[in-house]
């Protein structure tokens, strides 16, 4: 025997999910875990058998004095054969499941062997079919056993040892079949048995080849496998070992000299990974992955388990399975399944910790960027305590504050820039701009001074994007502002509601009223008015009106008008777009135009509300007070008419934003695109200074589909992404239309906020309800949304708008009052699902249930179509996506050929039909994994609905018979008359 391998390599930690009562399991102790050939998952447990599709569990338990149910309760392993029956090893003997009848035959071993009814001596370890499709079994007390099909029986296996016949009782668990088709044994009469392919009975090995090891007595096998190397693996209660089957040397891996005589410890099994690493699940000892067939191995943790002194771990692992996509289960003695993805979690989450004076200062991630002079470094904005330098290499965050003066959330950092040398440019929510060095020590201060407009036009920064000229677009709670660092000029970019009329046109039109030319007035309006003024024109032609009132995009709160004699107005306070700003607070709004008036009597009218009015401000006061109200005025004489009808019309520069609350900048090529909160996008050509708005249209489905737009994103394609409260939009520069994503689609909520992409045209997007990953399915034609959740690691749901960032590593941030989550490149689990069509219900009744007189020939999992009766019309349909690495985030579409149009994207696997005509139909069914990785070829049931007896061809050919018959008895019965 080799020498004893002691070292292991470095430890690894697994995080499982476990699978317990709550969530349907039927018993927390779990022996045996089955895939079968459709990609069900069969569990057996102290407490029966149960079947599992992702979603839920369908329990067979022995019902007393029925002979079809499953023979006892305490199940130990599962086996399905070639024709997809599942065998269950009990405490007493086997069972054999039929699908198609969906009920059990049962061999008792007492019936058979000599043993006594109702004891455990028939408990069935281990059923295995080798690659002859022959059934073996081993048990507790007749050793190994198989299954004759020709008489339907289990009978003993062979031995080729002496006294054979008398010597069939014993013990066995580890049963396992080679690359060349021999079979090994483990038996506690006679330590490791062969049986090679050509040979019909089972030998002992020879004890010299073993070196003298007893496998025999305390240290009997438990489990047995055989590699891609043809080494025979082998587990005892108290050891690990490996037997090379060619030279028949056996070497010692590691053995344990605690709890030797503990009953569980005889519970082992004996994998491979996808990978060629070998895994051994070994009781209270743990886990032991194995690098490839190498005697390097690793002691495998599990998260929140411990090591208990002088015994193992506080968890007893029973036997484990590695499903087709992966995914580890462990059966435990204890804690029911456990549920391992090795798809490593991607996301990574930073808290404020009171303890720790390097972690994040505040969890309210307010804003970011990632640094370009810095390589690495990501800046963190904050909610009132400055901003954090975090290094991703050492883990640690820096954090950087400035004096706050007027800063609402005392030291909020909601923006961030930066140039080529480092320098930083902050911007705060209420001091303004602050403009950094590169060792983050403040060198200016911008702030909004009233009495210029070449300062900043609002102390609140949401958004800093630099062009290429080296300016940088500023965008702010009262409008955008493009800033000049060389200069320090601002330059402000007026919107719909912060136009405003000329300055001299204001004068002229004061200097009017003082004089005889004031045709009537009502001014300074008090709250709650309704107010009218009789005037009398005498004189036909221009006449100037001006109104200064309260107003929002929604409604006019304080507004005039002109009525005539007849009641009828001509004139009325026009809607928000077409007022200007009264100065003051945004929603004092003024309106100047001349009107033709002929001769005759008028009424001038203006009513206020219960709010904000003359001598009454609830917020900033127009600049023209005393003129709160409505003021009709006879120009002199032509000139000054065409005078006030150039000033009128005059604007102030040409590129006018549609909102002034600015929400983001994105700074492309050819345009700039700037996004308010409430009126929608805006596009700038800055070389030709024009401005086109695009804004939710109710009648257009092309248009975005809110102007509550919060982020902006050009992917490199040129395509303009924005993330809305009503979903995401994709708007095409070259067609001008807007394609609108929302929870019909597969979004967690409308509510996006963010909005960054990858390499693979892949999006990301910050929600109030979790990360969404946007995957292009080209073969589909539909993109695929995988959501995340503060469950899959997020740390929380709620992101907020501007708080995200792509680094130069590739790797991405997002932020939000929880703190800051961050997260490299996916790995994706890229197996499709296998598919089911698990139920058919036809008027609310399974067919599995129908017994006779069914529709279901066969079994329904293998069934391609099936015939129905005209009254069987109402069809439910049940499918399962068989892919476990999260099935609640798994996809699906259907669609019954012959009825539906096209795919159903609902995300539901249950699709419901009512009132089918007869007729030949064919359901489709499509279905993804967690990771967007789609079954495109997907599952299908052929349905043929016969008419009735009264709408068959034969049918149709007696009518025709019986009618041609009436027409010649007509016939001859006229001739007669004649």
């Amino acid at each position: 025997m080799g020498a004893l391998f002691s070292q292991p390599i470095h430890a690894q930690q697994i995080e499982p999910k476990y699978i317990s009562i709550s969530e349907g399991l039927s018993s927390p102790r779990v022996n045996d875990i089955l895939q079968d050939s459709y990609g069900l998952i069969w569990i057996a447990t102290a407490n029966g058998i149960q079947k599992y599709d992702g979603y839920r569990f369908e329990t067979f338990k022995n019902s007393p004095g029925k002979s079809t149910s499953l023979q006892n309760n305490l199940a130990w392993t599962l086996e399905e054969d070639a024709d997809h029956n599942i065998w269950v090893g009990t405490e007493l003997g086997v069972s054999r499941y039929n699908r198609q009848k969906n009920e059990f035959t049962n061999y008792t071993f007492s019936d058979n062997f000599n043993i006594s009814p109702g004891a455990p001596d028939g408990r069935t370890f281990n059923i295995v079919m080798d690659s002859q499709k022959r059934l073996w079994a081993t048990t507790l007390n007749l050793q190994l056993l198989q299954y004759e099909p020709a008489t339907d029986e289990w009978i003993f296996a062979k031995y080729e040892v002496p006294d054979a016949d008398r010597i069939q009782y014993g013990f066995a668990i580890g049963f396992a079949e080679d690359l060349k088709g021999g079979l090994w044994l483990g038996s506690s009469v006679y330590g490791l048995m062969h049986r090679a392919k050509a040979d019909e009975a089972f030998k002992q090995v020879p004890p010299d080849q073993l070196g003298g090891f007893n496998f025999r007595d305390n240290n009997f096998i438990t489990a047995l496998f055989a590699d891609a190397a043809n080494t025979l693996w082998i587990t005892t209660r108290n050891g690990v070992y490996k037997y090379n089957i060619e030279t028949g040397t056996l070497k010692s891996i590691k053995e344990y000299n605690e709890a030797q005589l503990e009953p569980v410890n005889h519970m082992n099994c004996i994998l491979p990974d996808p990978q060629g690493n070998i895994w051994i699940a070994n009781n209270f000892r743990g886990i032991l992955k194995f690098d490839g067939v190498s005697d390097r191995f690793e002691e495998i943790s599990i998260e929140g388990k411990a090591r208990m002194r002088g015994r193992g771990w506080n968890i007893t692992l029973t036997h484990f399975m590695i499903d087709r996509s992966g995914i580890f289960w462990f059966g435990s003695v204890e804690f029911g399944l456990l549920k391992y993805d090795p798809v490593s979690k991607p996301f990574t989450f930073y808290a404020h910790d009171d303890t720790n004076s390097h972690s994040i200062s505040t969890n309210g991630v307010y804003g970011m960027l990632a640094s370009a002079a810095k390589p690495g470094i990501v800046y963190v904005g904050t909610q009132g305590e400055g901003f954090n330098i975090f290094d991703p290499k050492k883990q640690t965050f820096e954090r950087v504050t400035f004096s706050a003066v007027d800063d609402l959330f005392g030291g909020s950092v909601r923006a961030m820039a930066e140039d080529s040398d480092g320098t930083l440019w902050l911007g705060t929510w209420g001091d303004g701009l602050i403009k950094l060095d590169k060792n983050y020590k403040e060198v200016k201060r911008y702030k909004n001074e009233s009495k210029t407009t070449n300062t900043i036009s609002n102390n609140q920064v949401r958004v800093i994007k630099p062009d290429k000229q080296g300016k940088l677009w500023i965008g702010t709670n009262n409008g955008l502002n493009i800033f000049n660092p060389q200069t320090g000029d601002f330059q402000r970019v007026i919107s719909k509601s912060t136009k405003s009329y000329s300055k001299a046109l204001l004068i002229e039109i004061e200097k009017l009223i003082d004089t005889n030319e004031t045709i009537g007035i009502i001014d300074q309006v008090i709250d709650f008015q309704n107010r009218s003024k009789a005037v009398e024109i005498k004189a036909a032609g221009k006449y100037l009106v001006m109104s200064v009132g309260e107003g929002t995009i929604a409604s006019m709160a304080d507004f005039g008008w002109i009525e005539n004699s007849a009641k009828d107005t001509i004139w009325r306070y026009g809607d928000f777009e077409d007022s200007h700003y009264a100065g003051g607070a945004e929603k004092n709004r003024m309106f100047i135009e001349q009107i033709t008036l002929q001769p005759g009597s008028y009424t001038l009218r203006y009513q206020s509300d219960d709010s904000h009015a003359f001598g009454k401000w609830n917020e900033a006061a127009p600049e023209q007070t005393s003129l709160y109200g409505i003021v009709l005025i006879k120009p002199v004489d032509q000139n000054q008419v065409q005078f006030f009808e150039t000033l009128i019309t005059q604007k102030e520069q040409a590129v006018i934003l549609s909102g002034n609350n600015i929400s983001d900048i994105e700074v492309g090529e050819k345009y700039v695109w700037v996004s308010t909160f409430n009126n929608g996008l805006n596009r700038i050509d800055p070389a030709a200074n024009t401005v086109s708005y695009f804004g939710f249209d109710l009648k257009n489905e092309n248009s975005v589909s809110s102007n509550g737009i919060l982020d902006i994103y050009e992917d490199r394609r040129g395509m303009i992404w924005l993330a809305t409260n009503e979903g995401i939009n994709k708007f095409d520069p070259n067609t001008e239309k807007f394609t609108r994503y929302t929870e019909v689609d597969g979004l967690p909520t409308n509510l996006t906020q963010s909005i960054l992409g990858d390499d693979k045209d892949e999006l990301w997007i910050g929600t109030q309800n979790g990360l969404s990953q946007m995957v292009p399915n080209e073969a589909l034609g539909k993109a695929t949304f995988i959501n995340y959740n503060s469950t899959d690691g997020l740390g929380g749901d709620a992101f907020l708008s501007l708080a995200a960032a792509r680094a130069a590593d590739g790797r991405f941030y997002f932020g939000g009052g929880h703190g800051l989550t961050t997260f490299g490149s996916i790995t994706a689990n890229n197996l499709p699902p296998y598919i089911i069509i698990s139920n058919l219900l036809i008027s609310n009744k399974s067919v599995l249930d129908i017994k006779e007189n069914s529709p279901l020939k066969g079994n329904l999992l293998d069934a391609q179509s099936i015939n129905l009766s005209f009254d069987q019309n109402n069809l439910s349909f049940e499918f399962a996506a068989l892919h476990y690495a999260n099935p609640q985030k798994n996809q699906y579409a259907h669609m019954l050929k012959g009825y539906d149009k096209d795919w159903i994207y609902d995300n539901r696997n249950f699709a419901a039909y009512t009132n089918l005509d007869p007729g030949n139909y064919e359901l489709l069914i499509r279905a993804s994994n967690a990771y967007g990785i789609w079954n495109e070829k997907g599952e299908s049931l052929s349905i043929t609905i016969s008419p009735p007896w009264w709408r068959t061809w034969w049918a149709y050919g007696a009518y025709f018979s019986m009618f041609a018959s009436g027409i010649f008895s007509t016939d001859r019965f006229m001739r007669r008359r004649i």
